[in-house]
């Protein structure tokens, strides 16, 4: 009697150890389940766009360099507004005891050395200031003292290549206007043109006019616009 008990309990047992054992498995599985659809459903809450190509950069910019007889005066690419004062080339020679007949040429080279090309060049005199000698003459505008003006693409004077925009004169100092070229371009990066200044006494000069000393500025502008 007893052994038949005991050849029924084991059934039992085993059965009783296996119910756990499916539970515990169904269990698991469900939290892998879950942990499945979770991780999945994670990357739906967030929505990503990555810009791997952002720059920025300055725009290039006309600059002037001037240069005579071997020496650069200035290049405005250096200076934060694109501007600077030139007192070492002076244009109209600077001769001091020009005699009748006398004539002094001095030529200047201007060049783009910036990187974008100038629409327009030109040149502007200005007010001219005269120091009267003995003789009381104004040689700004008496017309003994003249200054012509003629300029030419290239780094040397050449009046094959002349730019008849910005050429004028002979005229007496105070009688020189402000003038513009507007070429396609007028002066291109890395381009330069050459401008021959003629300054003249003339053979005629008066006696009244020794003594007499003339100063004027000139401006220059090289824009890209």
């Amino acid at each position: 009697m007893s052994t038949a008990n005991s050849a029924g309990a084991a059934p039992r047992a085993s059965r009783r150890r296996f119910v756990p054992l499916v539970w515990l498995a169904s269990i698991g599985a469900a939290v892998l389940l879950a942990l499945g659809i979770s991780g999945t459903l994670s990357s739906w809450t967030d929505a990503i766009i990555t810009n791997n190509s952002n720059t920025v950069g300055a725009a290039g910019a006309v600059a002037l360099s001037e240069s005579s007889g071997g020496t650069t005066c200035v290049d405005t690419a250096t200076t934060s507004d694109n501007t600077a004062t030139c007192s070492t080339i002076n244009k109209y020679g600077g001769n001091a005891a020009m005699q009748p007949g006398d004539t002094s040429t001095v030529d200047v080279t201007f060049t783009d050395t910036g990187g974008a090309d100038g629409a327009s060049f030109g040149y502007a005199p200005g007010t001219c200031t005269s120091t009267p000698g003995p003789g009381g003459v104004n040689l700004c505008t008496d017309g003994d003292l003249t200054v012509a003006v003629a300029c030419s693409t290239g780094a040397t004077y050449s009046a094959a290549n002349a730019v008849a925009a910005l050429a004028q004169g002979p005229a007496a100092p105070g009688s020189l206007t402000a003038v513009t070229d507007t070429g396609s371009p007028a002066l291109a990066a890395g381009d330069a043109i050459t401008c021959e200044f003629t300054t003249t006494l003339s053979a005629a000069a008066k006696a009244s006019d020794a003594g007499s000393s003339i100063s004027q500025p000139i401006v220059w502008t090289l824009s890209s616009s």
